[in-house]
């Protein structure tokens, strides 16, 4: 019984001595900017709609959608989303987004 108490100790005296991994230090942010094309837009209602889906996203700074010359600008940290899944979640709420 001693032994497996000093085993025990020793195991646990081990694992709180262990080296601990430094944190992971995070990305620093690359601000990117984007003038998208978005087709299908009519009202105030299609412009709240996507920027709720884009607001989804991580690392989304701003969105501002405008249905009168259907563009939305969108401001997002390259590191944590991409203009791929940007246009995704815009055209998941039923509009187009135009190719360049």
């Amino acid at each position: 019984m001693k032994n497996l108490v000093l085993i025990i100790s020793l195991i646990l005296g081990m694992a709180a001595c262990a080296p601990k991994q430094a944190p992971k230090e995070k990305a620093a942010p690359v601000m990117v900017e984007a003038k998208l094309q978005v087709n299908g837009m009519h009202c105030d209602d299609c412009e709240a709609s996507i920027a709720k889906g884009v607001t989804e996203l991580a690392g989304i700074d701003s969105i501002s959608a405008n249905h009168e010359d259907s563009t939305a600008f969108v401001r997002f940290d390259s590191n944590q989303t991409n203009l791929k899944d940007i246009t995704k979640a815009i055209e998941d709420r039923g509009f187009i987004v135009a190719a360049k």
